[in-house]
């Protein structure tokens, strides 16, 4: 329980003083970092997992990978829902994420926020260089 408001509150700050740190011309610049860090930290933790795991055969083995074991690391909870359209796009759907219930408690609040969707699109990228072909 304690990790878990350690996160939050990590988490929120980390928002704040990069919003709060940027012009207010610049959200556009400070979404960007955002999603750098949280890349860079995701992208940590997927290593720190999967270090003693078989290197995974294909694209469904990966979301399989997220939609349990890094979204269980994480988030305490398996992903509800996964879609794809069969064409390498992939959406997860989490109906209690959990960056977003602690923002209100009620149902109605719940209710009427719109749904998060986590898309994922696999390009192909040469193992050497990380560079999309």
């Amino acid at each position: 329980m304690a990790d878990e408001v350690l996160f939050d509150f990590l988490h929120m700050e980390i928002v704040n003083h990069v919003c709060n740190t940027v012009q207010k011309d610049e959200k556009d610049y400070s979404l960007a970092k955002l999603e750098a860090l949280g890349f860079r930290v995701g992208q940590s933790i997927v290593e720190r997992i999967t270090k003693d795991l078989p290197r995974f055969k294909d694209e469904l083995d990966v979301m399989k990978f997220v939609c349990k074991d890094f979204w269980t690391v994480v988030y305490k909870k398996q992903v509800d829902n996964l879609r794809t359209n069969h064409q390498g796009v992939y959406v997860l759907q989490d109906n209690k994420f959990r960056l977003l219930t602690h923002m209100a408690n009620g149902k109605q609040y719940m209710d009427s926020a719109p749904k998060v969707n986590f898309k994922f699109r696999f390009r192909n990228c040469d193992p050497q260089t990380e560079e999309l072909q």
